[in-house]
């Protein structure tokens, strides 16, 4: 994670998949929300306030969240488990589940985010 950002700081777009951009020091970095199956929503939904912006080799790009949490995975100790086998699909960046807070988290790394955000993009460019 680059930032953390509200997204009243957004420029609205009309973009397919893309519901706003974030631009700071001449840097354009689209924005994203997803849905709770990790679909694209072309819609901000009202309790969305903040983005995260994610370091990216080509640009930063966001994704917008209810809340923002710093978690140190290595001090908190804990017991990642992976996917099980039935839960994994092709086109998923969830790889692991961990309990937190009585309820059962799911895991993803930055990149596997972002490949997954580029491959939703071109699928609705596409269609």
């Amino acid at each position: 994670v680059q930032s953390v950002e509200v997204v009243v700081d957004l420029q609205k777009t009309d973009e397919i998949g893309i519901i706003g951009w974030f631009v700071e020091h001449e840097i354009e970095s689209p924005v994203f929300c997803l849905a709770e199956d990790l679909s694209l929503l072309s819609e901000l939904p009202k309790k969305r306030e903040y983005f995260v912006l994610l370091k990216n080799e080509q640009q930063p790009m966001g994704i917008t969240c209810d809340l923002v949490e710093n978690i140190n995975f290595k001090r908190e100790h804990f017991q990642l488990q992976e996917l099980p086998f039935v839960m994994k699909t092709p086109d998923s960046p969830i790889k692991q589940l961990l309990i937190y807070q009585e309820k059962i988290a799911c895991v993803c790394s930055g990149p596997a985010l972002v490949k997954h955000l580029y491959s939703a993009l071109e699928k609705i460019e596409h269609s």
